[in-house]
């Protein structure tokens, strides 16, 4: 069977790593698998220094004439048996391809986020009938992409979880937040990863920061923050300024290998209001970090609330700073969530189960 991965993507993201993670697996299980992307995009750049199979081309706007002649030129080359979509922008590249062309090919779209809203063409794209299966990595991304479909392209929803390759976390580079920042070791670093977007509002964590250090009076804490920088940040710093809490969190921008930075944090903290399901989450399950995190999306689908992490109500950032504080002194709550985390982990994402569920996918598409 043999795949062809469409990524428009030109930043990295969790979506991009899940694919990367994806491949291997896939291959183990007898697939044949390739990238199209463009040239210059963060995950041609990977595809390129870790020699994983990939095409690429200029960046093309999704409905150019000439990405659709070529997608049809790589179809034919190496006889493709299902194309398989990872951003929105690459089912509108299908839609014109399938106009132009009108191939017999498997096909499959992985809806990964969880949309506050879907324009007149994001319904016509998503409900277009050569599209086989749909993949969705929770539970609430099923519900809200339903929502959207029409009552034939809901039969084709299926749910697949995100998982990681587990050996990809065990190489790290050799950090030292504490030596870089200047910080004792009684500090307590909380961390972040979220690029610089509406859907993870980043004013809710930096909100807590200062409900944390001016009404709860923890001073002994730093917050690092994680993320493509976006025409958002200059309002983050600028919030950060004006409560005056510079000392106690930085922005650092975007950081290769971030994943790697979780070692070193005392607790990991996400402030979504809008998640498909974070990588960051299974990601700190394997580095045992404890997670503290909004219910946003498909979140209470990982997190049990007390058991392997603590959940919050959305934009709670009272709530956010109380559940830190009450993790900096309680090493029972740390290990609790650690332990289980991992264990959840094992057991329900990693890479393995992610690819042989794709494969089930897969297979419905080859039976049709």
């Amino acid at each position: 069977m043999k795949i062809l991965h469409l990524s428009h993507a030109m930043v990295w993201g969790g979506n991009e790593q899940q694919l990367i993670d994806l491949i291997p697996e896939l291959e183990n299980l007898n697939t044949n698998n390739i990238i199209f992307c463009f040239k210059e995009s963060a995950i041609n750049k990977y595809c390129l220094k870790n020699k994983i199979k990939q095409i690429s081309i200029q960046k093309k706007s999704t409905y150019s004439i000439s990405l659709a002649l070529r997608l049809n030129r790589i179809i034919e080359d190496y006889s493709i048996d299902i194309i398989h979509m990872h951003t929105s922008n690459s089912v509108g590249t299908f839609l014109l391809f399938q106009i132009i062309f009108n191939k017999e090919i498997g096909s499959v779209f992985s809806k990964k986020g969880i949309s506050d809203s879907s324009s007149f063409l994001s319904k016509i794209k998503y409900n277009f009938k050569r599209i086989d299966q749909f993949i969705c990595v929770s539970k609430a991304v099923k519900k809200n992409f339903s929502k959207v479909l029409s009552k034939k392209n809901k039969l084709k929803l299926n749910i697949v979880y995100d998982g990681i390759n587990l050996n990809r976390l065990k190489i790290t580079p050799s950090l030292n937040i504490r030596k870089e920042f200047n910080l004792d070791d009684k500090t307590f670093i909380i961390g972040s990863i979220a690029n610089h977007s509406r859907a993870k509002d980043l004013n809710t964590l930096i909100n807590a920061i200062h409900y944390l250090t001016n009404n709860l009076k923890e001073t002994n804490i730093f917050c690092l923050q994680i993320g493509n920088h976006t025409n958002l940040t200059n309002r983050y710093t600028n919030n950060i300024k004006k409560l005056r809490i510079s000392k106690f969190i930085k922005m650092i921008g975007h950081k290769n290998n971030a994943s790697s930075y979780l070692t070193e944090f005392n607790c990991f903290c996400i402030s979504s209001i809008r998640e498909g399901l974070p990588l960051s989450i299974l990601e700190s399950f394997y580095y045992k970090t404890p997670v503290i995190s909004t219910s946003a999306g498909g979140i209470p689908e990982v997190i049990s609330d007390g058991k392997n992490g603590s959940l919050i109500k959305i934009k709670d950032y009272k709530n956010l700073a109380k559940k830190i504080k009450e993790m900096m002194y309680s090493d029972d709550i740390q290990n609790k969530f650690s332990k289980n985390g991992l264990l959840t982990l094992r057991k329900n994402f990693t890479n393995e189960i992610c690819a042989l569920n794709t494969l089930k996918v897969y297979n419905k598409v080859m039976r049709k």
